[in-house]
């Protein structure tokens, strides 16, 4: 079993200890520039303005001692466990990479056409579609701010295309944001006073890019830890490696130092700078929730350590790479969703090179763990959720929902007595890649 050695409490993860200090030197200048635009309550057109134009002192007076950068006051006082209220373009990103098929998912699934034709002669089935899908967005986001889920579903249609995120007013969760505090992703108060989010970057960068979000979008975070009185950059990164809350590789899992970690949440996109890289593999964890490990109090980062115990394994020859399998154009949809699935016997059925068939095979590699098989540092496929997949388990088993779970994940959205059910995950994420938000026309489907 290959394994990767924990880093020392002076290393960055993929990097040489000795470099240590010259990399967190060599992040502590921008780091400390880019402190000057973030959080708190300031007016972001004041914040924005260009300076006034000022002469240049006479040669005879001595130029003024450059002043430090202030700090974000607003979170400066904030205490572990404390519920804030921010906006999403508060939040710093301590990861490069996300799994965009993830945030496609979400947003295809959150977006019901409302003039879908399917159910247009029968309101009551076209208004369970709705539930099933633009409620879907309502629930997460209750769920996710720790108010449970919605107070109740949409009555109505109408109802329905009211309802948007931006204006609370127009749904109501069952309780007030922040109440479960342990629904909801975590923060820490940098040296700098803003906010570092070590939990949630799917979760946020999606309500980013949703159509009814945005950067201004409130939402309710936990504070887990308070650096701020740490005295420089360097100090705080340094702890955050310590305590593994920074994930220090990007989108190919190649090694980053601070400095190259994203200025915000969400997709790239040339429209706006910043955004988060695409890690194809962090995709790939995502759908083996539920079939090769669960998803219940996971150490931070777990989808990425199981991401890079992946590639190793495909790097070794012990499973294809994911390059192998049609996954994204110019392969069909019909070839990306060909459905992959697992017998009672747990030998592979169906297609060999869908996305489901990697989603298939690396859950087997997955669920042949031993429990105490090292998966990334000393993290073993216990700690980080693993599912043992049995062959011949009984109904209600954690292996027969495993191949439920399979099965479901490119299934489309229509019963064959033509009501509405919830479609899979991959189902949602590959149309939405391809076609843009749910709509009429052959690309979806209607």
């Amino acid at each position: 079993m290959t394994s990767t050695p924990p880093p020392s409490r002076f290393s960055l993860p993929g990097a040489r200890p000795h470099a240590l200090l010259r990399v967190l030197a060599a992040a502590l200048l921008p780091l400390a520039l880019a402190a000057c635009n973030g959080g708190g309550d300031d007016d972001d057109d004041q914040a924005s303005a260009p300076p006034a134009e000022v002469m240049p002192p006479p040669a005879t007076e001595t130029p003024p001692a450059a002043e430090t950068p202030p700090r974000n006051t607003a979170y400066l006082q904030a205490q572990p466990g404390d519920v804030i209220r921010v906006r999403i373009e508060e939040l710093r990103p301590t990861q490069a990479a996300i799994g965009y098929d993830q945030i496609y998912y979400k947003l295809g699934r959150w977006q019901g056409d409302f003039d879908r034709p399917t159910w247009a002669a029968d309101p009551v089935l076209q208004l369970d579609y709705l539930n099933r899908t633009v409620g879907k967005k309502f629930d997460d986001y209750c769920e996710d701010m720790g108010g449970t889920e919605r107070a109740q579903e949409f009555q109505s249609i109408a109802q329905a295309r009211a309802a948007r995120l931006d204006q609370p007013d127009s749904f109501t969760c069952k309780d007030a944001p922040g109440t479960h505090a342990a629904n909801l992703k975590t923060v820490v108060v940098g040296w700098d006073g803003n906010l570092y989010l070590t939990d949630g970057h799917h979760t946020f960068s999606s309500l980013r890019e949703i159509f009814d979000g945005g950067p201004r979008l409130p939402v309710w975070v936990k504070v887990d830890a308070n650096y701020s009185s740490l005295a420089s950059a360097a100090e705080f990164w340094q702890r955050m490696v310590d305590e593994r809350r920074t994930w220090l590789r990007d989108g190919q899992n190649l090694p980053i130092t601070v400095d190259q970690l994203p200025a915000r949440l969400g997709l790239a996109s040339a429209d706006e700078p910043g955004g988060m890289q695409e890690d194809r593999y962090r995709s790939l964890v995502y759908f083996t929730r539920d079939i090769a490990y669960s998803n219940g109090d996971l150490p931070e980062f777990a989808e990425f350590l199981w991401g890079d115990w992946l590639r190793r394994q495909a790097a070794a020859g012990q499973l294809p790479s994911l390059d192998q399998y049609l996954t994204a154009a110019p392969a069909t949809t019909a070839q990306i969703l060909a459905p992959s699935t697992l017998g009672k016997d747990l030998l592979p059925a169906g297609a060999n090179d869908s996305y489901a068939a990697a989603v298939r095979d690396a859950s087997l590699k997955m669920g042949a763990l031993a429990d105490g098989d090292i998966v990334y540092s000393d993290r073993d496929a216990a700690s980080l959720g693993r599912i043992a997949l049995e062959p011949n388990a009984a109904s209600g088993t954690p292996t027969k929902k495993a191949r439920d779970t399979l099965e479901e994940l490119p299934r489309h959205d229509v019963k064959a007595d033509g009501s509405p059910r919830g479609a899979g995950k991959l189902w949602f994420a590959v149309n939405y890649r391809s076609c843009g938000k749910p709509a009429a026309g052959a690309c979806w489907g209607w």
